[in-house]
């Protein structure tokens, strides 16, 4: 007789190919996550600039740009320092001991040191602790849900047959790492350990996906090289012009430089953006979505395909029963007659032949979904289960298997005085009815017919089709131990994981927001494919495909063609990474939810990665860019909806900033390229952009936004950022702002000398100069804190509506920038620090006036311009 297991000499020789574990990723450091923070050519081009402020000499110039940068690290750095933990928890979940047969005796071992060809014991309540082939099964039901999604334990048996092409949830006669075995007992033999199990491979997808830059970053990293360019371009102009043309000293032309280039540079663009998208994390937070990585957060305003797991993320992962057949009809639960005696038995049958239990404490069912269903169904329309339960007192019974395909009770019954024994028997159809000669109907039993069992059977495979699991019951009075013979048929019970409330409605939002929804799932097509069909997501079985169809397609031909399903069932995790990017290869943005170890690689590869907080494993949770805490497919919509406004804002922002730069620019310009001095300082250039900028954009940034983004299609990614009409407005309302602020700084001079020799009048008169910039620096600062309100309102003149005030953090840091540039000219100490002069009230209200006679003209110049360009789309 051969000796079940392995001796210890022949598994300490088998262990020298490797232990059972997983091979943990490469931790991110501390160090590296703030390393990463200056891979933004922003941050460069800024580092630069302080760089060369301290080698000039200007000491405190640097110093304030370096405080921008750090800042802009600190912050981001906080928001990712949780990140890439996604292989760690992998090895938390899987099985610490093992039960195995060595040396002919059966010993518990640590699960690391199992070997293949192990002989391993499972019982219900153990975590499989490595890849079995199995050899002998009891009634084994497993629980894979890490491993396919899907809730229902599985019943194994060791003589099914499949291979590696077989579905994971389809292999029978298998059970895989990770996995929790629920119910009966089995023993099996190791095939695959450590990074050779399908939890392996799992974890070493994980390692090998990269995750990709977002939309925004992209865009704002563009932007960024475009404007470092044209500041090394138009420096060395300046530079040029200032040394050949005019003569300048060459450190006085170095510090013009310098003011020049920290004009071109938006320096508080980074800091903004990442506010902004910090402000949307807590807003997201309080509608029930975590955002783990910052720049995640836009990324959702761009998404046009979500990727949904259908399992308690579109359906509630609750069996609920929406069926019945008894007396030859197939009946709703609302169609049943109250008091019919029938139902009555057909109930009090599931209930007895059940295993589930009601928990007082938690108020919830536990056991197997298709039991707890019957439980939840009494519970819920007031059935009197605790009185059914009661007066059923179970001694005996036949338990499942995968060969009978039934499972049987027996117990005695109480009903008005009498006690009988009453065995009930639950299964598939097939199995129950061919075993009944009797049927119960209204007018009670009598002899069964072909037609009974017809209509029964064609009732059963109706069902079936609609992906309803289907139970037969039937019953035996009198009987001392249980049989499954010359049984009473009573009828059907069927039930489905319905669709959670409020899901359709919410996938009819999507699509007309243009966002495609695509259900992936373990479950079987059948039954993926009527849910979908239920929830609008898909109207025809052709637009579904299973993961073995997938695996005999020529992986070009399925990502042509991946356009043409929105259902995708019984996916292994490969598979569910190949069609996130087959959508990715056609220019889509991704979001992809799941809640098991099988979803982490395709989390991580979508562009954004979106877990399950409630029934989320924590290896799920930790390869997502976003947690939904109430598990909820409206979330997610939700969370779209305010991605869309956010990016909407952040545009706001970059149009302002931009704009506020680029009037600097031709600020600096004409008045360089004159002949004329710098009209501002470098200090008071860095004053006028993170003061009287930063502020006011931070503001646009949380502007209130509105649920009509989602009447809209989603953005084109590959379109940037800004758009054409973005630009123009950028570069008019920037010339508009540079002239004022220009004609500004001439005013003095004009006033005093008139309009000579104005080169001549300033050269050399310290005092003019010094009053010159205060005109200039404190219109620019002005003008700009109030185009706020410009860029922010559309469709209508600044100002002149309510929704040019509806945002109260911008007219708060309005007034108060507007009062501390008045306070700056009125504070001496200040005042000499931004080498400002002392000027009158009939100078700050010339100031005032001049300021906003700017704003004006740019606000009813952008407003013909919207109006404009609405008229051209029209006729378009």
């Amino acid at each position: 007789m051969e000796t079940k297991g392995l001796t210890t000499a022949e598994a300490l020789e088998r262990a020298k190919s490797g232990r059972n574990e997983l091979t943990q990723g490469k931790k991110k450091s501390l160090f590296s996550v703030i390393l990463g923070q200056f891979a933004s050519p922003l941050l460069l081009l800024l580092i630069a600039a302080a760089v060369i402020s301290i080698m000039t000499g200007e000491l405190v110039d640097g110093v304030i740009i370096i405080a921008v940068v750090l800042a802009n690290v600190i912050i981001g750095t906080v928001q990712e320092v949780s990140a890439e933990k996604s292989v760690e928890a992998l090895r938390q979940i899987n099985a610490s001991t093992a039960v195995v047969i060595r040396d002919g005796a059966e010993k518990e071992i640590p699960a690391a040191e199992l070997v293949v060809g192990d002989y391993v014991i499972l019982e219900a309540g153990r975590v499989v602790p490595a890849d079995l082939a199995l050899v002998q099964t009891s009634s084994l039901k497993v629980n894979e849900s890490a491993l396919t999604g899907e809730s229902v334990a599985v019943e194994k048996d060791c003589n099914e047959k499949s291979d590696e092409k077989t579905p994971l949830g389809d292999r029978k006669d298998k059970v895989f790492m990770s996995t929790l075995i629920e119910y009966g007992r089995g023993e099996g033999v190791v095939e695959k350990i450590g990074d050779n199990t399908e939890i392996g491979k799992i974890s070493g997808m994980l390692r090998k996906i990269t995750k990709q830059e977002t939309p925004l970053q992209k865009n704002l990293n563009s932007i960024s090289m475009v404007l470092g360019i044209a500041g090394v371009v138009l420096c060395i102009l300046m530079f040029v012009c200032q040394i050949f043309i005019y003569n300048t000293k060459l450190i006085e032309t170095l510090m013009i430089s310098i003011a020049f280039a920290v004009a071109v540079i938006p320096e508080g663009l980074a800091t903004v953006v990442t506010l902004v998208l910090s402000a949307g994390i807590q807003k997201m937070s309080k509608r029930n979505a975590i955002v783990k990585q910052i720049h995640a957060v836009e990324t959702l305003g761009a998404v046009n395909v979500i990727c949904s797991d259908k399992t308690g993320t579109l359906t509630q992962n609750k069996m609920t029963v929406v069926r019945w057949y008894l007396n030859g009809e197939e009946k709703a639960p609302a169609e049943l007659a109250e008091n019919d005696g029938v139902f009555g038995k057909l109930l009090e049958g599931f209930l007895a032949c059940n295993d589930a239990k009601y928990s007082e404490e938690t108020g919830e069912e536990i056991g197997d979904p298709t039991e707890t269903a019957f439980i939840k169904y009494a519970k819920d329309n007031k059935l009197g289960y605790d009185k059914i339960m009661s007066a059923i007192s179970r001694f005996d019974e036949i338990p499942f298997d995968s060969d009978r395909k039934m499972m049987t009770t027996l117990g005695r019954v109480e009903k008005g005085g009498e006690v009988k024994n009453v065995s009930y028997t639950k299964g598939a159809i097939d199995s129950v009815i061919v075993r009944c000669d009797r049927i119960l109907d209204k007018n009670g039993v009598r002899p069964i017919t072909n037609e009974d069992v017809l209509l029964a059977t064609k009732s059963a495979e109706k069902m079936s089709s609609e992906a309803l699991r289907v139970l037969a019951l039937a019953y035996r009075e009198g009987d001392t131990v249980p049989q499954e013979k010359d049984m009473i048929f009573v009828g059907l019970g069927a039930m489905i994981d319905p669709p959670k409330e409020g899901v359709r409605e919410t996938v009819d939002e999507c699509h007309h927001a243009g966002i495609d929804v695509v259900m992936i799932t373990g479950d079987h097509k059948i039954t993926a494919f009527a849910i979908a069909k239920e929830l609008n997501i898909a109207t025809d079985i052709s637009q579904s495909l299973s993961g073995a169809e997938i695996d005999e397609m020529d992986p070009e031909e399925f990502r042509k063609n991946v356009l043409n399903y929105r259902v995708f069932a019984r996916v292994s995790p490969e598979n569910k990474v190949q069609i996130v990017q087959a959508f990715q290869s056609h220019g889509k943005i991704c979001s992809m939810t799941g809640d098991g170890v099988n979803d982490a690689p395709s989390l991580k590869a979508a562009d954004i990665g979106v877990a399950m907080g409630i029934g989320g494993t924590e290896v799920a949770k930790d390869a997502a860019e976003m947690i939904l805490v109430d598990d909820n497919f409206i979330t997610i919509k939700n969370a779209v909806m305010e991605g869309r406004n956010l990016f909407n804002n952040i545009k706001k922002s970059v149009v302002y900033l931009l704009r506020s730069n680029f009037g600097e620019v031709i600020l600096m310009a004409s008045a360089i390229f004159a002949g004329l001095s710098s009209p501002l300082s470098t200090i008071q250039i860095l004053w006028v952009n993170l003061l009287t900028d930063t502020a006011p954009s931070l503001a646009l940034g949380m502007d209130v936004g509105s649920d009509a983004v989602m009447n809209e299609k989603p953005r084109d990614v590959k379109a940037g950022i800004l758009n054409k009409s973005d630009y123009l407005n950028i570069v008019i309302q920037g010339v508009i702002s540079g002239v004022v602020a220009l004609l500004a700084f001439l005013l003095p001079v004009i006033s005093k000398y008139g309009t000579g020799d104005i080169v001549g009048n300033l050269t050399g008169n310290a005092e003019l100069m010094k009053l010159c910039r205060t005109y200039c620096f404190s219109t620019l600062a002005i003008n700009e804190m109030l185009m706020a309100y410009v860029c922010k309102t559309k469709g209508s003149l600044a100002f002149a509506t309510k929704e040019s005030w509806n945002n109260k953090a911008l007219n708060i840091i309005t007034a108060v920038g507007i009062l501390l540039q008045l306070g700056v000219l009125a504070i001496a100490p200040i005042r000499s620090l931004l080498k400002l002069a002392a000027v009158g009230i009939s100078d700050v209200l010339t100031i005032m006036l001049i300021a906003v006679s700017g704003v004006m003209i740019n606000a009813a110049i952008t407003l013909a311009k919207e109006r404009l360009d609405i008229k051209r789309e029209r006729a378009l």
